[in-house]
């Protein structure tokens, strides 16, 4: 019987994935946006929204929300995530490095730290199954080093974080945990 059920369940998930296009995204969203994060195994974090926090110097650091502030003016330059202002503020990984779990901060800044490079790639939304479109990471500045986007604890709050691909690290007072970047046009 349980095999049978197993069988029923496998079948199920089968049908229910959606149909990735083929045709290739460009690089670059000029229609304005905003970022859901998706992971359906932590309720904490899934269906939240990218937020920004003015931390101070003109850079803007990444958390989750309700912490910080919602935006939808996003733009994707070059693969580079974008506040369009005025100088314009771009996602970078370099800040705050902790060895502990091999995770380096992504915020936004204005200085020529080493962007954070996304591939514009279709997925399928974990709760409806539809086709949506994501960002996935591609590049740390010139570095072709790929890797993963995830958050982790911090101050009460989740702040956004890079580690490479096969990191095994792990620091269990402050778990990094992956997730899916879902665009949101405005």
């Amino acid at each position: 019987m349980y095999k049978a059920l197993a069988l029923v369940l496998a079948s199920a998930v089968s049908v229910m994935a959606c149909t990735i296009p083929g045709d290739v995204l460009s690089n670059n969203i000029t229609e304005s946006f905003s970022l859901q994060v998706q992971n359906a195994s932590f309720p904490d974090i899934h269906n939240h929204y990218l937020n920004i926090w003015d931390w101070g110097g003109g850079d803007q650091h990444l958390f989750v929300s309700p912490a910080g502030n919602f935006t939808s003016a996003l733009t994707l330059v070059d693969g580079v995530i974008t506040l369009p202002w005025d100088p314009p503020r771009r996602a970078v990984v370099n800040g705050e490095y902790e060895v502990k779990d091999n995770t380096t901060k992504i915020f936004m800044t204005e200085r020529g730290d080493p962007r954070a490079v996304f591939d514009v790639v279709y997925g399928c939304n974990p709760d409806t199954d539809a086709v949506q479109v994501q960002l996935a990471f591609k590049s740390k500045g010139d570095e072709n080093a790929g890797g993963n986007v995830g958050v982790r604890p911090f101050n009460g709050n989740f702040d956004f974080r890079w580690t490479p691909a096969g990191n095994t690290a792990y620091d269990p007072e402050r778990p990094w945990t992956k997730v899916t970047l879902a665009v949101v046009y405005s």
